[in-house]
């Protein structure tokens, strides 16, 4: 459909692609009021609005004293006073359950949504949605008020008031008590709803929005500040509301749902044929997956500089100003090699590379290749986990797909399954995952599958040839700086041996980039601007993404807000950018020091800790089955070896963990495992080995068993460095810990590499001092070890092999030395 300069929706051409481009690619999220579900039909007749609601508890409930002019909240409160809450809840699902709507609404419904909050506690939109014909759309899951924050691939349906579908009551929010209660607590999804709607696009239809508390409170507070425009949907608005709204930048249509749906399905070009053509070319049922496409790049702010040490986005990559170092080249023939043989055995291609060597421009410069070799490119956000059946139903019997993910270590057993499962199916599939080489265990541990493997390393450093190509490059855009009046030799001699990302820097800001960095942090003019920039270099260090929504609600500002300052606070913009749906510390975790030293290391790990217990409502158990992104980003940030890292100087007991114990102590596993791991490295056993165990006990996973199992086997290698028999008792104990582990997910590489460091470091003190022989063999406790120890290491060589490549080989032959160098 050709677009004209003002359409159906009365937008201007560059507002108009902008929103075709968010509904097309399922971003725009939609917020339901009471109007909305007029028109729906129960089984008890039309679905009431307030004023018949409170005519129908009136009847229901003789004993309260309910007037027909009664506000609802008034009606409802009263009907609990002579009743039930319960008995209450089943009157309300009686009267709205099993809700149809018009046939329009079903259309409404089918139209892809990235998610929908409705007002309503009845089940039209569900039952819209289920009533449709597409069997290949995404799975819906209804949200409760109350509920825990989880995010998955499902569509999402939020009822902000509760409501009635299923067979147990739950808590409704109607009546004035409880909305006081409801604000007092402050529930997750309101916070999640207040942080999207003020930077996603949304359509708001059939909320009467000022004048209802619930909706003004939200859109006065919350300006929209994404490129493509926000709705509000409104038949009978008022000249003056309208006015107030269109001030803060909302776009108000004048129109009934149905006349709105079809002025959409036409601007959008989301007819049904379109819809359907949509879902099998760019896969909308799966909202984690985003195609690239060389025609089709997302605007960047103006600010945005890579050669300045920006990260990376799809734009850079059109416009090619990444080098093309070899590494990426041999990447991109070896997917041409598998398309030659035909593409028929799933693939994984694993590329390790240190940070700032330039692996994450370098992947989606391979994408970039790939998108021309007739296959479909994608790439995985990592928001939550992936429906493997989804995905192989999406691409059964389509062109090859290649699927690239940046840091995909946690996301291994998903890719696994993946490639496992599409080996029985006609989907053509090829996965290529970076990781840092640290991390090596994390992503092979779970690749069990007999799928083709490759392997590629990226130098950590620059050599001749790439410093060349680097220097090629930069003198291409003109962005030598101080290299400009250099000749070729000198500039490659400045690249030669260094990262890609302080060469860069140094070349941009010459010697003076920490200072101009210490500057910057020192002008940020509010804390909560440090804060942020703390909270996003910490998750750079750790390779952690940080949504725009989950950072406003880490350091307790409104989303709208925080994206206006990144754009109009010249110094906030040095150190941040905004890259929808995420913010990135521009210098990486180069601000880290520079905040520390600017307001002091107890400052600022009470900053962290506070992050931390704002962020808390999203790490739920349920978002760490998911992985969600919040849940991550909170693990990073109780992580000991980072928290030590970056204050060493700080009691992390007494200033993190201790005060921490509150919000996770009664249920996190992992707060206590790291607790555990800081209490080791500090020497103090008794307490890493009680740690440890706590971790058990709430959270038995081979992880936690793991963890528990090195620290008693370290604290073994302590009594032995002692010279004390009593190494034995905590080694039997350890390694029963590693046994349970190994039962409980076999295959896993974590647990036996960490048991065979564990032991090797046990045998450095162990032998020399017990180390007797008999018939040329140890005899007693250290020959249990030894025995112990090679056995574990040949049942690993066994698993290894055909993965001679992998990095799980190397570190593998490195022990094996080590220990055969104990025994010499």
């Amino acid at each position: 459909m050709a677009m004209h300069d003002s359409d159906a929706l009365g937008l201007e051409k560059k507002k108009l692609f902008a929103a075709r481009n968010a509904a097309r690619g399922g971003q725009y999220q939609m917020l339901l009021g009471a109007g909305a579900s007029v028109g729906a039909v129960s089984s008890n007749g039309p679905i009431p609005l307030a004023k018949d609601l409170v005519t129908i508890l009136k009847d229901r409930y003789p004993k309260a004293p309910i007037s027909a002019n009664d506000p609802l909240p008034r009606a409802y409160q009263r009907s609990l006073m002579v009743s039930s809450a319960d008995h209450v809840w089943a009157t309300l699902s009686e009267i709205f359950g099993g809700a149809k709507h018009q046939e329009w609404f079903d259309t409404l419904a089918g139209l892809p949504w990235s998610r929908v909050w409705t007002l309503n506690v009845d089940d039209a939109f569900e039952n819209s949605y289920h009533g449709g014909t597409d069997a290949g759309k995404r799975s819906l899951r209804t949200i409760s008020w109350d509920d825990p924050y989880i995010q998955t691939g499902d569509l999402e349906v939020v009822h902000l008031h509760g409501h009635i579908l299923g067979s147990e009551p739950r808590k409704l929010v109607f009546s004035f008590s409880e909305y006081q209660a409801m604000a007092s607590v402050k529930p997750v999804w309101n916070q999640v709803l207040a942080g999207a709607i003020g930077v996603d696009p949304f359509v708001v239809l059939g909320a009467s929005i000022l004048g209802d508390p619930d909706v003004e409170a939200l859109l006065l507070a919350n300006r929209p500040t994404a490129l493509a425009p926000s709705f509000v949907v409104d038949p009978f608005i008022a000249d003056g509301n309208r006015w107030e709204l269109e001030q803060l930048g909302y776009k108000v249509l004048r129109m009934t749902g149905e006349e709105f749906l079809h002025a959409w399905q036409e601007s959008m070009g989301l007819d049904e044929e379109s819809v359907r053509s949509l879902e099998e070319t760019e896969i909308l049922s799966i909202p984690q997956f985003v195609k690239l496409q060389t025609n089709r790049v997302a605007p960047v702010p103006q600010s945005h500089d890579f050669f300045g040490g920006d990260a990376p986005v799809w734009k850079d990559i059109i416009d090619r100003r990444p080098a093309l170092f070899p590494w990426m080249t041999d990447v991109v023939n070896q997917l041409e090699r598998w398309l030659d043989t035909g593409a028929n055995e799933p693939t994984l291609h694993v590329i390790y590379g240190r940070r700032m060597s330039g692996v994450s421009s370098g992947l989606l410069m391979a994408a970039r290749a790939f998108a021309g070799m007739h296959v479909d490119v994608f790439s995985f956000d990592k928001s939550s986990r992936f429906s493997v059946p989804a995905v192989l139903r999406a691409r059964s019997g389509k062109r090859p797909a290649v699927i690239v993910i940046d840091s995909g270590a946690d996301f291994s057993n998903d890719i696994d399954q993946l490639l496992r499962e599409a080996a029985t199916s006609d989907a053509s599939l090829y996965v290529v995952v970076t990781e840092s080489p640290q991390n090596d265990l994390r992503l092979e541990g779970r690749l069990g599958g007999g799928y083709q493997k490759k392997i590629t390393r990226i130098p950590a450093r620059l050599d001749y040839k790439a410093a060349g190509v680097l220097a090629k490059k930069l003198d291409e855009f003109a962005r030598l700086g101080s290299l400009e009046l250099e000749d070729s030799k000198s500039r490659i001699k400045h690249f030669k041996g260094r990262d890609v990302f302080s060469a860069l820097m140094e070349v941009e800001h010459a010697i003076g980039f920490r200072k101009r960095l210490e500057g910057e942090v020192h002008a940020l003019d509010t804390p909560w601007k440090r804060d942020l920039l703390l909270l996003l270099s910490i998750a750079a260090q750790g390779a952690r993404q940080v949504g725009i929504v989950e950072a406003a609600i880490a350091v307790g500002q409104p989303s709208d807000r925080m994206s206006r300052e990144i754009l109009q606070d010249e110094n906030l913009s040095a150190v941040i950018e905004e890259v929808a749906p995420q913010l990135v510390a521009r210098q990486r975790e180069y601000a880290i020091k520079a905040i520390v030293n600017e307001i002091g290391p107890e400052r600022a790990i009470a900053r962290v800790r506070e992050m931390v217990e704002n962020l808390a409502p999203l790490a739920t158990r349920h978002s760490l089955q998911q992985r969600n992104r919040p849940v991550q980003l909170v693990g990073y940030l109780m992580t000991a070896k980072q928290l030590q890292k970056n204050f060493p100087s700080v009691d992390l007991d007494i200033e993190f963990y201790d005060l921490m114990r509150p919000l996770f102590g009664d249920w996190n596993g992992r707060f206590w495992e790291q607790r555990a791991i800081y209490a080791k490295v500090r020497g103090n056993w008794a307490t890493a080995e009680s740690f440890a165990a706590r971790a058990v006990g709430l959270y038995d996973d081979a992880f936690t068993r793991t963890t528990y199992g090195t620290i008693l086997i370290n604290k073994a290698a302590s009594f032995a460095s002692l010279e004390s028999p009593t190494w034995h008792e905590f080694y039997t104990r350890g390694r029963a810990e590693f046994n349970t582990a190994m039962e409980r997910e076999s295959g896993n590489r974590v647990t036996v590499f960490a048991y065979l460091t564990a032991g090797l470091d046990l045998a450095k003190f162990v032998v020399p001092w017990q180390g007797r022989v008999q018939d040329g063999s140890p005899v007693g406790s250290v020959g249990e070890l030894k025995e112990d120890w090679e056995r574990t290491y040949n049942g690993l060589r066994i698993s290894l092999a055909g993965e001679e490549n992998f990095e799980s080989a190397r570190r593998a032959e490195q022990l094996s030395s080590q220990w055969q160098a104990i025994w010499a």
